[in-house]
């Protein structure tokens, strides 16, 4: 019997009937400098809501205890995927989940599992960390049965659910013979807790396709080490060997470890993670900033510092959504959870200054900002630099309505406007600037930036910006305003607003010498709130 056969007699209950297709992005490609950018869809495989950890519970829970078992439990994070997924398989088979919850960061993302977790047949305990897990009941994370229940580990990495994701292999070595990709050279993917990289690698390997797996951790360095990617290959591979497959753990590919866009830890996007997925949204493939994006993020930093003419391929772990819930999912959570999330100030998603503090940063990653060769335009500017007054100035060319008013007055009224404003403000103006000037490279895939596409270009990179929506769309609409501000400070963009001027006339001489005359600022005064503090003292 040949492997690829011995695979398919594997145990299942039947939710993997088909390969995820696979979707070419040859323009991204080619600006990358890469022969070929393929992306594995994992999302749209049919069953359930589709992901990684579909292929992994089709096997695992087809075998025992977890087969028999009217109840199961597992552990993951508070938006954890893993316990979605779990929570679907329940629906599907009749079974019952026990959800063992620690906290993490608040998403969309995150508050869309746990409403879907929250929804199914499932008990909820919560604990306020891992460490906390470990403390109280270190049974989660040690033992196969807790409290008399078949316990999957986070992200249901055991031997079976490594060998199901094992099959995955072969299924791509089948696509990539029937000539629907080529043979990749890298095979990027997110590591979590390692079961889908080592059963990616043990699977090529089986099925003879040769090529580098780069797993881009989302964890800490303690959860995420070579010895124990290898001892999840080495208890997958006896496992398929128990069950028919001749398998060898030797037969793996070999795994790099790609640790550099974890950013502030497990569960919490970074900047170039938040612009991978707009990368990837761009060429309409799903994504999401916490597994997805990392990894993206990883090869698209790869990709602009070496440039390897290389074909890859991205692995996309996602499931699908939206996942449907309860109207009154919140009544179901533990006493402490719910709490904790009503104290919860940040809005669940990503903010506008963590997209625009990451967008030209992270940007920059796939397309090398190029901040030198601007023309010399004499700006004498306080807040903005000659740069970000350039960018302002093509802005104001396509946006103001007003020809007549030069794109450097818009932005020195902008600049004026500045002035007084706090830091943070200034910080976000100057990242917005700096987004505009450089996204349109790995969002749009313009050879140029901003300020150096001719007037139908800049007016297309704009638009598109308002069309993607989104944090995209706000960072279109703030630039609209500040060039709005800048514009109409000038009294000759009046007369297109049916604007006839102040009243009073500012000059009038009949005013002169009027008592609220002196009401007017000096040329040059600071405002009260930035001027030195004159508190008094009480008498």
């Amino acid at each position: 019997m040949s492997l690829a056969l011995a695979m398919t007699k594997l145990p299942s209950v039947g939710w993997v009937q088909g390969p995820s297709p696979i979707t070419s992005l040859p323009a991204l490609a080619r600006h990358l400098g890469l022969i070929s950018l393929d992306v594995k869809r994992d999302d749209l495989l049919p069953g359930l809501h589709g992901g990684n950890k579909l292929r992994k519970l089709d096997v695992l829970l087809a075998t025992p205890p977890f087969k028999e078992a009217p109840r199961i439990a597992s552990l993951g994070a508070i938006g954890s995927g893993h316990l979605a997924a779990c929570t679907a398989a329940a629906v599907a088979l009749g079974k019952t989940l026990h959800a063992h919850m620690f906290h993490e960061p608040l998403s969309e993302g995150v508050l869309e599992n746990l409403a879907f977790v929250a929804s199914g047949p499932s008990t909820i305990t919560y604990y306020g960390s891992r460490l906390e897990v470990g403390l109280r009941k270190p049974a989660l994370v040690l033992a196969p049965v807790v409290d008399g229940v078949p316990m999957i580990p986070p992200g249901g990495t055991l031997p079976a659910a490594v060998a199901g994701f094992a099959r995955a292999g072969f299924e791509l070595g089948a696509q990539i013979d029937a000539g629907l990709l080529p043979h990749p050279d890298v095979v990027y993917c997110a590591l979590g807790t390692a079961g889908t990289a080592a059963g990616l690698a043990l699977g090529l390997g089986m099925a003879g396709v040769r090529a580098e797996v780069r797993a881009v951790s989302t964890v800490e360095r303690v959860f995420a080490t070579a010895r124990g990617m290898r001892s999840v290959i080495d208890g997958a591979a006896r496992w398929l060997a128990e069950h028919g497959v001749a398998c060898d753990a030797r037969q793996a590919l070999p795994v790099r470890i790609v640790r550099s866009q974890l950013g502030k830890g497990y569960g919490i996007p970074s900047a170039q993670s938040i612009a991978a997925v707009e990368v990837l949204r761009s060429e309409g493939v799903a994504g999401e900033p916490v597994y997805t994006g990392k990894a993206f993020a990883a090869l698209l930093a790869d990709a602009a510092r070496h440039r390897p003419g290389k074909h890859v391929l991205f692995w996309s772990t996602l499931r699908r959504g939206p996942l449907p819930h309860d109207a009154n999912w919140r009544d179901r959570l533990p006493p402490r959870l719910s709490k904790r999330l009503d104290r919860a100030t940040v809005p669940p998603r990503l903010g506008r200054r963590l997209f625009l503090l990451g967008g030209a940063a992270a940007l920059g990653a796939c397309a090398m900002p190029r901040f030198m060769g601007y023309r010399d335009v004499g700006w004498t500017g306080t807040v903005l630099q000659s740069w970000e007054a350039q960018v302002l100035a093509a802005a104001a060319t396509a946006l103001s309505g007003v020809p007549e008013i030069g794109g450097l007055v818009v932005a020195a009224n902008v600049d004026r406007y500045l002035v007084p404003m706090p830091d943070k403000v200034k910080g976000e103006i100057h990242q917005l600037l700096a987004l505009v000037e450089h996204g349109t490279t790995p969002l749009a895939l313009y050879g140029a930036r901003f300020t150096k596409l001719d007037a139908a270009g800049r007016e297309a990179w704009l638009l598109s910006l308002n069309a993607r929506g989104g944090l995209l769309a706000q960072a279109f609409r703030g630039l609209r305003d500040l060039v709005m501000l800048g514009a109409y400070q000038d009294d000759r963009s009046w007369r297109g607003l049916g604007y006839g001027g102040p009243w009073p006339p500012v000059n009038a001489p009949e005013l002169a010498g009027a008592p609220f005359d002196g009401l007017r600022a000096a040329p040059g005064a600071v405002p009260r709130a930035r001027a030195p503090s004159t508190k008094r003292t009480a008498p």
